[in-house]
């Protein structure tokens, strides 16, 4: 789970942090490196103990920090968890950009490369599932994560309107955009959770080709 967690993140310093022996509980480090600390701890606390296992208190002790210094940091749990979805958001948009690149400029290409990222390691874990409902647990109930969960939504569905519109315009086809990319978002995502939940349902190959044959109907002008 902790390799987990640290794959997502790419963070080299928080790799050899979760190696190393019990040290001194207070360090030098720079401001910003030990948010990036205290965020990839509680990444960690919500796959393993989930919402209600989650404190200040085991934060500090997963960071090997004092609890004031959680909250020197940050104004509380609610802030923290903000910051953690913020930050686990930017993590996968990064990963999936860095497979777009990869993909080519073809609107088709680089659809067919978002959905074989979606269904690969790091993204397809069921730890990162547990850290991700956990946010979604509070998005009816904590107005600022309702926004943060709009905002990385929002950011998703624009990425996936465009290049459905490229893909329009490479194809010559008759799509609604904005509707192709709710659709997709939500068969993503429904995948995604499922596989996720229950790895024994179908596997992760499968669900990347139901993706790729909804691209393929895609282009022949199935949805419009």
């Amino acid at each position: 789970m902790q390799a987990v967690i640290l794959r997502l993140y790419n963070c080299e310093d928080a790799a050899i942090s979760a190696k190393a022996s019990p040290g001194p509980k207070f360090t030098r480090d720079l401001p910003e490196s030990r948010r990036q600390q205290l965020i990839e701890a509680t990444a960690r606390c919500l796959a393993r103990d989930g919402l209600a296992g989650t404190s200040v208190r085991h934060v500090a002790a997963e960071a090997g920090v004092s609890p004031g210094l959680v909250r020197h940091h940050f104004e509380g749990m609610q802030d923290l968890i903000a910051e953690t979805y913020r930050a686990t958001g930017k993590q996968i948009a990064a990963i999936l950009d860095q497979a777009l690149a990869a993909a080519g400029p073809s609107a088709e290409a680089r659809l067919h490369a978002f959905i074989e990222t979606s269904f690969k390691p790091p993204l397809l874990d069921a730890d990162l599932l547990a850290v991700w409902l956990a946010f979604w647990n509070l998005t009816r109930t904590d107005p600022q994560i309702h926004a943060i969960h709009a905002k990385v939504y929002a950011g998703y569905r624009r990425l996936l309107e465009g290049m459905i519109a490229e893909l329009r315009r490479e194809h010559g086809i008759a799509i609604e955009a904005r509707q192709a990319a709710l659709a997709l978002t939500a068969l993503l995502d429904g995948l995604w959770l499922e596989h996720c939940l229950d790895p024994k349902t179908f596997s992760a190959s499968e669900a990347a080709a139901i993706a790729h044959r909804w691209i393929d109907g895609l282009k022949k002008g199935l949805f419009e």
